[in-house]
């Protein structure tokens, strides 16, 4: 019953992770430089507006939950050590937890944050967009890499597991 559930979970782990890194990465592959060529005034307004709709999001609630699922299957995987897998199975839960999830937290969710209360128009404005573009950009490539290989531990902590049952 245990192994199922942690099974389990690790699958919904690795979901949530994919698609935790492809929201990332498609910001790193192509909206980021969408936006980026709009004027300052735009771009600010473009991002504030991107921001206000993901606090109300499926992406956030599938980007906590993995978070939690990450916290319970790296506990499982302490608590389990001598089965095969669990070096891969804390590892990648570590790395979401500290890439896609802490670095957002720490450093993507503040420069959002000041972000909010910059006004398009200013001369302020478009002098925070040029800083908020190459911090953000930079924290961002961090997250959506962090996922690829948290995802990537993960399922091949569930190869080594199911190949163990095999």
């Amino acid at each position: 019953m245990i192994d199922r559930l942690l099974f389990a979970a690790t699958v919904l782990a690795v979901l949530g992770s994919g698609l935790t890194g492809g929201v990332f990465f498609g910001f790193a592959a192509f909206m980021l430089k969408a936006i980026s060529r709009l004027p300052a005034p735009q771009a600010i307004a473009a991002m504030q507006s991107i921001t206000r709709a993901i606090k109300n999001s499926l992406f956030l609630a599938v980007f906590f939950a993995t978070a939690v699922l990450a916290g319970v299957v790296g506990l499982a995987a302490l608590f389990n050590w001598s089965r095969p897998g669990s070096a891969y199975l804390l590892l990648g839960c570590l790395l979401f937890l500290g890439f896609p999830f802490g670095v957002t937290l720490l450093k993507n969710v503040p420069l959002n944050n000041r972000l909010a209360s910059a006004k398009p128009e200013s001369v302020e404005g478009a002098s925070y967009w040029r800083e908020f573009h190459a911090r953000w950009t930079l924290w961002n490539h961090l997250r959506w890499l962090g996922a690829l290989a948290a995802t990537t531990s993960l399922l091949v902590a569930l190869v080594k597991a199911s190949a163990s049952t095999s």
